[in-house]
């Protein structure tokens, strides 16, 4: 509901006047996301601290105010006032930054028992908004602790004038973006990437200071005089070691779950059935191999997706490619597999509090699929991390390997893979010419093993 931003110097001679310019830029930009309000709060070196505000947001010329020679650190915010904070007659006290003794934070977010902690811990604030607790609340127990307490939704600054030179920025699954820029002696922060550095071709950006996103569940502090960070998790993503595997019954997704029960995890074959050609025989194999893994196993209807068509492998009456050919490109693509999939997977971790999706992605199908490469699952487990509340990691333990190479090591680890289906037919045996059974048989053939497997030819 708000735009947090700031800056934290990193050289005693910086020009803070060039640094107040650059950070007006910033805050201008982030009035989007907040038209209510705009505040800053600044502490100098010497532990002297001061706090501006406006009920004025397109005025900015009282940021200067808030900054001297001395100022070290300074934190700033956009408010958008919610329904559920709605105040009739605002004051300054219902502005943010709040602070307390020399405490203050600027908080984008939602603190659902903000009331409770005021009962709870004894404390006053002048104002019933939400993140007006906050800095009572790091007085008692620190940043890492205050976090700790909090219900909701945050992404979080906080200066402290007992320690000018420090700045504390925390997140759950809200978003904080820094730029360290080494021209102007100065680390910026905000809530949106384009507010620190306006849109740029590639060319200007491989030039230019970068831009980094704080890990969602970190805190981050910066220390400006030592130029130094410290990162550390606040609520860590492993909990349970339950792990869905995302399981077509096939070579990869069979090896993928045997690696993932010898890792500890407690697994369950999660197969989808879209009503492609060999969903009978794929099912009768992801039930053998989770009877041959002593493991769970569950099957989700998603007959939409076959009956949205579009792929041969759907689609009856439109052709299976074969050989090289069929390995090489995505000739059977099923719209969105992939992304379905591990959507509908997310869902059913957070209902049944599993903290871990195992894909069979590989290096060799990437070079086909899009939904097979390194970049998919890492964007997919980024999302899954700001977008759920179960937060599972996604592991692809066979990303790195080409086909061979999974066949080695499903034979190292005894994975069971002679009841594996690869087939995009449903026949009795394997038909031997499609992509996937021509992948197959030549990884076994390049490392001179036999398959256990039957194929037509």
């Amino acid at each position: 509901m708000c735009s947090i931003s700031g800056f934290i110097v990193t050289r005693q001679n910086a020009d803070r006047k060039a640094i107040v310019e650059h950070y007006i830029n910033i805050l201008s930009r982030g009035r989007e996301r907040g038209h209510d309000s705009i505040g800053v709060a600044s502490v100098d070196v010497d532990g002297e601290s001061r706090r501006c505000v406006t009920l004025l947001p397109g005025d900015y010329s009282f940021v200067s105010s808030a900054v001297t020679p001395r100022t070290s650190a300074l934190i700033g915010n956009n408010r958008a006032e919610p329904t559920t904070e709605f105040v009739i007659s605002k004051t300054s006290n219902d502005i943010q930054p709040f602070g307390e003794e020399g405490i203050y934070i600027s908080h984008n977010g939602t603190i659902a028992n903000d009331n409770e902690l005021r009962r709870n811990f004894s404390i006053e604030t002048s104002t019933a908004i939400d993140s007006a607790v906050i800095p009572g609340l790091i007085k008692k127990y620190g940043v890492e602790g205050a976090l700790h307490q909090l219900v909701g939704s945050y992404a979080l600054a906080v200066i402290d004038a007992k320690h000018p030179t420090m700045i504390w920025l925390a997140c759950n699954y809200k978003p904080i973006y820094t730029l360290l820029d080494n021209d102007l002696g100065a680390i910026f922060f905000a809530s949106r990437p384009n507010y620190l550095q306006p849109e740029q071709d590639f060319a200007s950006r491989l030039k230019g200071p970068s831009i980094l996103q704080v890990p969602p569940y970190h805190l981050l502090v910066v220390n400006g005089e030592h130029n130094t960070i410290h990162q550390e998790a606040i609520i860590p993503r492993i909990g349970s070691k339950k792990a869905f595997i995302i399981c077509s019954g096939g070579l990869d997704s069979t090896t993928a779950a045997k690696w993932a029960q010898l890792q500890g995890y407690d697994i369950t074959l999660l197969h989808f059935m879209y009503h492609c050609r060999a969903e009978q025989r794929e099912t009768e194999a992801v039930k053998a191999i989770a009877k041959e893994l002593n493991c769970g196993s569950r099957f989700e209807d998603l007959s939409w997706l076959g009956k949205l068509g579009g792929s041969s492998l759907t689609d009856s009456s439109l052709p299976i490619t074969s050989d090289e050919i069929g390995a090489e490109f995505a000739h059977e693509w099923v719209p969105a597999r992939n992304l379905i999939f591990t959507a509908m997977a997310a869902g059913l971790c957070d209902r049944y509090n599993y903290d871990t999706l195992v894909m069979g992605l590989n290096l060799e199908e990437a070079g086909a699929f899009p939904d097979n490469t390194v970049e998919f699952y890492e964007a997919l487990d980024h999302v899954c991390n700001i977008g759920t509340i179960s937060r599972p990691q996604i592991l692809s333990p066979l990303g790195s390997l080409v086909k061979h190479e999974i066949v080695q090591l499903a034979l190292d680890i005894k994975a069971p893979i002679h009841l594996s289906w690869s087939c995009y037919y449903g026949g009795e045996y394997h038909c031997g010419h499609c992509g996937p059974c021509f992948m197959r048989k030549t990884a076994f053939k390049m490392l001179g093993k036999k398959d256990l497997i039957r194929y037509e030819r």
